[in-house]
């Protein structure tokens, strides 16, 4: 299970890597790296929201099932408000 969330997690940053710029990965690559997997994830799509960018390909239901599986739903790191901002991120994709 550990690594499935890792290769899922290693797949949604290479979709992100056309849209996002290295500076914004490079926090994102560095918990990866030390294994600190649900870091890496709240990074990568706290970039996106702050940027109001959507990765290619994007599926928001496979996005918030690996956030539930990283806990995110219920604990955070970064930012307090990430569930909230999250969801609203992912939902306001599809009224696009």
């Amino acid at each position: 299970m550990h690594e499935e969330l890792e290769n899922s997690l290693i797949e949604l940053i290479k979709m992100s890597e056309g849209i996002l710029s290295s500076d914004d990965l490079e926090g994102v690559l560095h918990y990866l790296e030390h294994g600190e997997y649900e870091m890496s994830f709240e990074g990568l799509v706290i970039e996106f929201y702050s940027t109001d960018k959507y990765p290619t390909n994007f599926n928001f239901k496979n996005w918030k099932k690996l956030a539930v599986s990283f806990g995110l739903d219920k604990e955070s790191v970064f930012d307090e408000n990430f569930w909230v901002k999250f969801n609203e991120w992912g939902n306001k994709y599809f009224h696009k």
